[in-house]
């Protein structure tokens, strides 16, 4: 019996050992030779694109991973398949992510830097569907976003980007990986007289304007690995999604191939001062019902949007003060206050849907939210009808033969595959004609040596990066992001993954030098450096534990 008493004793203090060493280990603490301790950086997940999507992206993730770790940091990376990561970094309530790769894509309208400043970083669109994901607030920014909007001087206005740039740079809301270049092929032996636009390549939206059939069967077949999530332009919010609902839904302008507003189902428009623009409905215009569109359907469209606030257009139709009809084919936009680049992001981005379709949607179908219409039967009035959506597999569209516009083309198939390789494989037994996202090197020089494809190099302004969440610990703290920063091994991206066929990133670079007039070419980023990033954290209180634990500062 004394013996029990004597061993339970023992465990007792080993019990109350461990609980000290636990408490020593895990919080404040002082270690051996002095040093104060704060807390364990806590474990940081990467939601990382799949190999098979983006195997470049995969590869940065594990790269930037393998020097976390290095400084001490517990890190995951879990591949997840793309709509799977916009609904929980975009649109989640919750904000359930730390460091998450995507990319934003370069589309024309992007030209005009407001929406990689302003829309992506401004904290008013740091909520669900928003499009400032990492939660970014800074207060400097965010006047000189909204200011660089109303300055309608050129000069005055690149000035006050130039500045954001250095924020961003020095704030590091996320680290750019690189800057892709869009190199694709298509079937010369099919088509001719294909169509180039910066940022998007081949597959834009001017491609069944331009393009020109060959053969007798004159629809095209575009090859991707991305599926859509919805056909509804209200609940829309990846490229993959605009990239066919723009050519089903038309919109006043588009950006042309050289990078200028130009009339599409507006004939024309008249700034009649700093917050008046009146815009001119192009008349004898359809939608693929047959139904006539009109100045009332333009202002029910962007009205609806308005009154029900789709996240992805939020930065573009929050100038808006209100829409008159002025008369059958004439709408005029009071905004709120002067917006530069109101023709450009407003008038090109915004869809036109048919009022008689929408307007008595939520009723008729028993839903809280227009967002949460299926539309399984999408009617604009665009380029290209709807034809079917077999998900998975394909989406095909038939050419609206009562469009404004004459089109050689009968109509698009966007064909689904598992991988770039069926891409690739598709391409040459000429199953597709061309595909919509950059071929991976090996499959650029291996389209070199095939008779009936023509390869096609096209520049970008969008980029691909590590986007942090500044909502959560560590990445609140902005010395730990300027550290991370120095992780991120550029060269081996550019040179080793994608062989040469893509720019450098760096901290912060949302507007790179593809977008020459609104770039600062004066800023100094880091470049790959881990012994820096050690200095960085040391410098700004982090140490490491007898284990190599990174720890955060204790003040």
């Amino acid at each position: 019996m004394k013996y029990w008493k004597i061993g339970t004793l023992l465990l007792v203090l080993v019990l109350f050992m461990t609980a000290c060493s636990s408490d020593k280990t895990d919080s404040d603490a002082r270690d051996d030779s002095g040093v104060e301790h704060g807390e364990v950086v806590p474990s940081i997940t990467i939601l990382s694109s799949t190999p098979e999507a983006n195997q470049t992206q995969y590869e940065a993730a594990n790269m930037a991973a393998a020097e976390w770790r290095k400084l001490g940091i517990d890190v995951t990376v879990r591949p997840i398949e793309f709509n799977t990561m916009v609904d929980r970094v975009f649109n989640g309530e919750d904000h359930d992510f730390d460091v998450y790769t995507i990319g934003w894509s370069g589309r024309a309208e992007r030209l005009d830097p407001d929406m990689f400043t302003y829309s992506i970083l401004h904290s008013s669109n740091a909520g669900p569907g928003g499009n400032n994901s990492s939660g970014f607030v800074h207060a400097e920014f965010d006047a000189l976003s909204a200011a660089q909007r109303q300055e309608m001087d050129i000069e005055k206005r690149r000035e006050m980007i130039f500045e954001a740039q250095e924020i961003i740079a020095n704030e590091v809301p996320f680290i750019t990986t690189y800057v892709p270049m869009f190199v694709q092929a298509y079937n010369n032996e099919r088509f001719t007289d294909v169509p180039l636009m910066v940022g998007e390549g081949i597959f834009s939206e001017w491609l069944p304007y331009y393009v020109k059939p060959l053969a007798d069967d004159k629809v095209i077949r575009v090859g991707s690995t991305y599926d859509l999530n919805t056909l509804n332009p209200l609940d829309a919010s990846t490229a993959y999604e605009w990239r066919i609902l723009r050519l089903i839904y038309d919109k006043l302008v588009r950006i042309s191939l050289e990078g200028a507003p130009t009339p599409a189902a507006a004939s024309g428009w008249n700034v009649v001062d700093d917050t008046t623009v009146d815009v001119f409905v192009r008349e004898g215009m359809t939608f693929h019902d047959g139904t006539p569109v009109t100045a009332e359907d333009v202002k029910f469209s962007f009205d609806f949007q308005i009154e029900h606030n789709p996240g992805y257009f939020l930065a573009f139709i929050d100038p808006i003060e209100s829409v008159e009809v002025v008369d059958e084919f004439t709408v005029r936009f009071n905004l709120k206050n002067p917006y530069a680049p109101f023709v450009n992001n407003t008038l090109a981005q915004i869809p036109i849907i048919p009022k008689h379709y929408w307007e008595n949607v939520m009723e008729e179908e028993g839903i809280a939210s227009p967002a949460d219409f299926p539309n399984l039967n999408p009617i604009g009035s665009g380029p290209m009808k709807f034809n079917h959506w077999r998900r998975g597999e394909e989406i095909s569209l038939a050419t609206n033969k009562d469009f404004y516009e004459n089109i050689e083309i009968d109509g698009m198939i966007y064909r689904l595959y598992g991988q770039m390789e069926g891409i690739m494989a598709g391409l040459q037994r000429k199953d597709i004609d061309t595909l919509s996202d950059p071929m991976i090197p090996a499959h650029i020089n291996q389209s070199r040596g095939i008779e009936h494809l023509t390869v096609t190099e096209t520049g970008s302004i969008g980029f691909q990066f590590l986007g942090f969440n500044l909502r959560r610990v560590p990445f609140d703290n902005k010395e730990f992001r300027r550290a991370l920063a120095y992780t991120v091994d550029f060269n081996t991206i550019v040179d080793a993954h994608l062989e040469g066929y893509g720019g450098f990133g760096g901290a912060g670079l949302n507007i790179n030098e593809a977008n020459q007039f609104w770039h600062n070419p004066n800023i100094s980023r880091p470049g790959f450096d881990p012994s820096q990033a050690r200095q960085v954290l040391e410098a700004a209180g982090y140490t490491w534990d007898s284990q190599g634990r990174l720890r955060l500062p204790t003040n």
